[in-house]
Order: structure tokens, then sequence, then C-alpha cells
């Protein structure tokens, strides 16, 4: 092969990898102007991606016992790509209410997720058995409790390196305090959602971090 022939499978090669990365943005910022807003509450640490830089992580996970899936449905740990319907509750938030492995025509907001597991619910409800209970008996109610799926939503959102020290600091106070929490901004838009932002009491946490005292001159 000449030089020529290498430079234009090389320039070929750089010009997919541009269009490819341009579309994942671009439909990235048509779910994030057009998308549905929905909240989770969720919690938070900050964690160091040395490739793309620092990111709040916040962990968003559902369980649900509406499974909507055809066939016997049968315990696994094993990660697979399932819908989930989102739907509003009283205080503003949103939750999973059913589980199927296509959307359904029911017109509700159905998300395609990858991480989704199904196991029995009280391996997630009710971590351990009681003080006297042995393990037979423990296991015993563990099988008889509802199989559930355990929906995870996207996680990172990066922010501005120096900020995500005090962030992840006003995310940890707001997650640890009685009766507060962070809640994790998402949009949603023809079976996909991303993550915007993480508010706590209204207010987005980088906002928080920046009015933080000390932090008033950082960007």
């Amino acid at each position: 092969m000449t030089n020529t022939k290498k430079a234009i499978l090389a320039v070929a090669a750089l010009a997919i990898q541009c269009v490819c990365i341009g579309w994942l943005i671009w439909r990235y910022e048509q779910v994030v102007r057009h998308g549905t807003e929905v909240r989770f509450r969720c919690e938070a640490y900050d964690p160091y991606d040395p490739l793309r830089g620092r990111y709040l992580r916040t962990t968003v996970r559902e369980s649900c016992t509406n499974l909507l899936i055809e066939g016997e449905v049968k315990e696994s740990w094993r990660r697979r790509a399932l819908y989930a319907k989102l739907e509003q509750g009283t205080n503003a938030l949103w939750h999973v209410t059913a589980v199927a492995e296509a959307p359904q025509s029911d017109g509700g907001i159905w998300v395609k997720r990858e991480r989704t597991s199904i196991n029995h619910l009280l391996n997630w409800s009710a971590r351990g058995r009681g003080i006297d209970e042995s393990w037979e008996d423990f296991e015993k109610r563990r099988k008889a409790s509802p199989l559930a799926a355990l929906v995870e939503m996207p996680d990172q959102l990066f922010v501005n390196e120096r900020l995500a020290p005090k962030a992840e600091k006003v995310l940890r106070e707001a997650t640890s305090a009685k009766g507060k929490g962070a809640v994790a901004v998402y949009r949603v838009k023809d079976g996909e959602i991303v993550i915007t932002d993480i508010e706590i009491d209204g207010v987005s946490v980088v906002e928080k971090a920046k009015a933080a005292k000390g932090d008033s001159d950082e960007e």
C-alpha cells in the first residue's frame, strides 16, 4: 500500500470518528433542549476520570415489581437492556412504575436502560436478616419476596475541575443531613435519558459550590 493510500485511509478514519462524535453531541443536545425534565432522589460522590476530568457521580436506582416481560421471569444478577416507564409522584419526584422488554403503547414515558438486573425485592429493600433470624429462615423470606427489576439511571455529571471538591462536599452534607437530600435532574426524549444537573433545595449544586465561603472567585 502506497503512502498516499495510507494517508487517504487515515483521513477517512478520522472523518468517520468526527462524524460519530458529532452525531453523539447533536443527539445529546436534542435530548437536553427538547426532552421532558424528570427528577430522582440521589446520593453522590466525587471520583476522578484522568481522561475526562472531574465529575460528580450520582447513585440513582429504582426498584419496580411491575415486570411486563413475556415468559417466566427468573432471578438473575446479570444486567440486561430493558425499558423503564417513568411517572411523576405527588412530591414532584419521578419513579419507575413498570419495566418491559420494549416500550408499551400506553402514552407513557419509556427509557431504555442497559444496566437493569432482576432479583428478589428483599435483596434491595431489606439488607440482611433479622438479629435472631436463621439463614434458612432468611432465605425462605427472601425467596418469598416478589421479583423486581433494579433500574440504574445515568450517573456522571461533569463539573469544573476547581469546583468539584466543594460540590462534592456540598452533596455529602446534603445527603447525610436528616430530612434533606440531593435531586438528580434529567431530560428524556425518544427513549433516551441524560443527566443535566444535581439540585439541592431547588438550587444547582454548582451554584451552591460557588456560593460557599471562600469560593466566590471560582468559575
